[in-house]
């Protein structure tokens, strides 16, 4: 990037290295509403150059008074005091640290590094020389159910490298903290889009250009903001472009219809009498007896209904030009990885197939009351067709993931034909592949939730030593297909123009539309060999037809020379000489 749109200091000090794969080699300043962040400039491989600022502020501390309640905006004299913003902040409150069950990769050990103190961002930039405009950006909300969510697991430098876009990805409140009161959790997420949009444009980004992304949880989140009138209302762009990845709010299991009654249980739980008293006591000890299941609920103000019955009622923002689907072959390992955080000796014997009908009958209903609740009547439904853990994880990836990502782009599709929306561009794909550094058990052959995230954020670049080329391969499409997303809300072109895209490794990319010129292309490579063996075919027959002619014509030549000889000598009076067989 040039240095001048950036509005950027550089300190030179002695080169560090961290991580084993970056080398530090100066301190970049940025002016932000936050204060003057020094951050890092890092060298990637010793080659790319790459400006990271962790533990970005874009709220007030949610403590005291402001616990439990919507994000605060910073003070005014914020803009004034310098910051260091070159660590990874604590992640916020939450009971159990899923990391590891998502990819072990991604586990930081840090899983009693938490705090209420957590409303940061981390911001990567990669440097461009000779920008001629603001780079596109991409805004990362992490996710894996609402009770855990951690952005410091996605090291955002590859993706920001590669696809020559700055990458941001949020901090925001789950569990208990998050979701008690007010959707506090996803007001934060709203308060950070406006914090980039207010101060991106100083590292060199594009406000009006920002693609927000997330997986699970943080792809539901995405799903509620598209419909809440609060960015429909907003009359500023917060974001143009979403990619959703594996998760779309509906149901049950992600909004709570028994909220009021939770929060009472906690209350007397605690000994308190309200949340003002909830407000007084240690965060561990509200976290400690506070349980799973918080989730988003409807308050009549941030979701005033589900996003798929507000898509039907019209309910979309107008900002938005393009939606990306994605979704990976094997989207039923949910409940696998489900089980191997809770239970990790389960998990082993249901990967070993070893698991009883009883069992398989019971975990069925206790996955189907999750997402339907309580008082979902098992008995209609037939579980005995569900004996094994293909079925189960087929299942899984209907109930959970492909069913409600289908409905939604067909409702998507209507809001593409109508002009009431700006919406022009509605894509999906689907990663069919089995990265080297998956957690998939050995029976799955192919992607498994979460790979795609794993890919697309480079990690078979930062683990160079645990990947292959197909991963490096398959990872840089995979950014090639986002940051294109990004910069315009198309698709590259070596991926075609249809709007769905299958990602595997035999054949690199493909798509329909790649599959239709490929079956094309060898009609007609078929019909041009064929006329070619006709015409040689023929040309074959007529040469031997002429052989054969000519050896008949020369045999009977021979045969008439040789009895005129024998006339000539019996004339001459002369002995016969041998006779010679004709």
């Amino acid at each position: 990037m040039k240095i001048s749109n950036l509005i950027i200091i550089f300190i030179i000090c002695p080169s560090l290295v961290i991580a084993g794969d970056y080398s530090i080699q100066m301190e970049p300043i940025v002016s932000t509403t936050s204060g003057r962040l020094i951050g890092q400039k890092t060298l990637i491989n010793n080659n790319d150059e790459i400006y990271q600022f962790f533990g970005v502020p874009y709220a007030q501390p949610p403590i005291g008074v402001n616990r439990f309640e919507r994000p605060k905006e910073l003070l005014a004299n914020a803009s004034e005091r310098l910051l260091m913003a070159k660590q990874l902040k604590p992640t916020c409150m939450q009971m159990k640290h899923l990391a590891k069950a998502i990819n072990p990769l991604l586990d930081l050990d840090q899983i009693h590094n938490i705090s209420e103190d957590c409303l940061y961002l981390n911001i990567y930039v990669p440097a461009v020389e000779q920008q001629d405009s603001p780079l596109p950006v991409m805004v990362w909300l992490p996710g894996e159910g609402y009770d855990f969510a951690d952005a410091r697991q996605f090291d955002g430098t590859y993706l920001a490298s590669i696809g020559k876009v700055i990458v941001v990805t949020v901090q925001y409140r789950v569990g208990i903290f998050g979701f008690l009161k007010n959707n506090a959790g996803l007001w934060d997420q709203l308060a950070a889009l406006k914090w980039i949009n207010q101060n991106i444009a100083n590292f060199g980004g594009n406000p009006n250009d920002v693609t927000v992304f997330g997986r699970f949880s943080g792809s539901m989140s995405i799903s509620i903001l598209l419909s809440s009138q609060h960015i429909i209302d907003y009359p500023v762009t917060l974001f143009n472009r979403a990619i959703l990845m594996s998760g779309i709010a509906v149901g049950n299991w992600v909004f709570d219809d028994k909220h009021d009654d939770k929060i009472q249980q906690v209350i007397e739980s605690q000994g308190c009498n309200d949340i003002e008293c909830l407000k007084m006591l240690p965060a561990k000890q509200i976290l400690d007896k506070s349980g799973h299941g918080w989730k988003p609920f409807i308050d009549n103000d941030f979701i005033v209904d589900e996003p798929l019955n507000a898509l039907r009622k019209g309910k979309f923002s107008k900002h938005v030009e393009s939606i990306m689907l994605g979704t990976n072959q094997y989207e039923g390992s949910l409940c696998l990885l489900k089980h191997l955080a809770m239970d990790e000796s389960f998990y082993g014997q249901l990967i070993r197939n070893n698991i009883s009908d009883n069992e398989f009958e019971r975990i069925i209903r206790e996955d189907l009351q999750m997402f339907y609740g309580d008082d979902f009547h098992f008995d209609n439904y037939k579980a005995d067709i569900i004996t094994n853990r293909d079925n189960y994880m087929q299942f899984c990836s209907e109930l959970l993931i492909e069913s409600h990502m289908r409905e939604y782009d067909a409702i998507l599709q209507r809001i593409y034909y109508s002009k009431n929306y700006r919406l022009h561009n509605i894509f999906k794909y689907k990663v069919d592949y089995k990265p080297s550094f998956s957690i998939a058990p050995e029976f799955i052959n192919s992607s498994i939730h979460g790979d795609d995230v794993l890919l697309a954020f480079g990690l078979a670049f930062k683990n160079p030593f645990i990947s292959n080329m197909n991963d490096k391969q398959i990872s840089k499409r995979m950014i090639q297909l986002f940051s294109q997303f990004t910069l315009d809300g198309s698709l590259p072109e070596s991926m075609g123009s249809d709007r769905y895209i299958e990602i595997k490794v035999e054949s690199k990319l493909s798509s329909n539309h790649n599959n239709c010129q490929q079956w094309k292309a060898n009609a007609i490579l078929v019909i041009v060999f064929a006329v070619i063996a006709i015409i040689f075919i023929a040309m074959l027959i007529a040469l031997s037809r002429t052989l054969i002619m000519e050896s008949f014509v020369g045999q009977n030549k021979y045969k008439k020379t040789c009895q005129q000889i024998k006339q000539l000598m019996q004339q001459q009076q002369q002995p016969q000489p041998q006779q010679q067989q004709c």
